[in-house]
């Protein structure tokens, strides 16, 4: 592994190291003040190979290379832990460049805009081309995964989602509070005023002092004057219907048509009282059962008639009541 051509230099040396050289010869990388020198060939004649990392540099913002390196069986050159290398340069005349060297840079998507690569190439003549890492073309790179970039990219999703779902909870917690309010202005609204007392008293009673009681007493005593003779009449108009519908079922169905009536009651009188749905299903039941036989002398209108005038005869007796 090219990883270990490092293992002689002490971490001093590494974090001290501010600019590193890949160089034409032949001898194990060394330190020249805060200059890194790393050359093709090792001391023994063999080319550098494999993979090379320069994670443990931390400090160094620049790379050279010598425009004839041979790096042709490098694989490649990690510079993805290098958050403060800004500048690549290729020195002289390269170009043989691409020719020489097989090495891949391994580099992260933030990188690419930041470090900018010199180069020079003969457009007639030699010129000095200085392109950021992502334009260029003469020296390859391959993305790495940013685990750290990741995680704060999910750490910000993250922290998006919680503060939208916290919009989203104060923007529920206004909502009601709006309906509450429109509820509480709907009642005032609905709700009346003293003077408007004060005037139905004055209507009711010929302008005496104002007594709730008094006044609720003669309200009451004006509705049962209207209520009275509207009441009786359904009344006996829902007796006359039963006698009527008696009638006509004859002895034999007599005693079904009043089951069908108390069971119609019964019904009506379990709406406005909690009820088990065994009780409800038990009462239905019956009351299909006395209208099929019941259907034998009368249509299925007649019977349901009779049933809405014996509700409608129920809702007024609550009225009565209340009364």
């Amino acid at each position: 592994m090219a990883q270990t051509i490092f293992n002689h230099l002490n971490d001093d040396q590494k974090t001290g190291t501010k600019h590193i050289y890949f160089n034409q010869s032949q001898s194990q990388p060394y330190i020249s003040g805060e200059e890194l020198y790393i050359n093709d060939y090792n001391a023994s004649g063999q080319q550098l190979n494999g993979e090379l990392d320069l994670g443990s540099f931390p400090n160094f913002h620049k790379i050279t290379f010598h425009y004839a390196i041979r790096f042709n069986i490098l694989e490649s050159i990690d510079i993805s832990k290098n958050e403060k290398l800004s500048r690549i340069v290729i020195d002289g005349q390269n170009s043989g460049f691409l020719e020489s060297n097989s090495f891949t840079l391994l580099v992260k998507e933030i990188q690419l805009d930041r470090i900018i690569v010199s180069y020079y190439e003969n457009k007639g003549s030699w010129l000095k081309i200085e392109k950021y890492l992502r334009k260029q073309t003469i020296i390859p790179y391959r993305l790495v995964e940013d685990k750290k970039l990741e995680a704060e990219v999910a750490n910000l999703k993250q922290s998006i989602a919680q503060k939208d779902q916290t919009i989203v909870q104060k923007d529920q917690t206004i909502a009601q509070k709006d309906r509450t309010i429109a509820d509480l202005n709907q009642k005032i609204q609905q709700t009346p005023t003293l003077s408007q007392f004060q005037e139905l008293n004055n209507i009711v009673l010929s302008c005496t002092d104002l007594d709730f009681n008094r006044l609720k007493q003669e309200i009451k005593k004006l509705k049962l004057k209207d209520f009275n003779p509207h009441f009786q009449e359904q009344k006996n108009h829902f007796e006359q219907l039963t006698s009527t519908t008696k009638n006509k079922a004859g002895d034999s169905l007599t005693a079904i048509l009043d089951l069908f009536l108390q069971t119609n009651k019964q019904i009506i009188d379990s709406e406005n009282v909690s009820s088990n749905s065994y009780t409800q299903g038990q009462l239905q039941g019956q009351l299909v059962t006395c209208k099929t036989l019941l259907q034998t002398k009368f249509t299925p209108d007649e019977l349901q008639n009779l049933l809405n005038k014996q509700k409608e005869l129920k809702e007024l007796e609550k009225q009565s009541a209340i009364l």
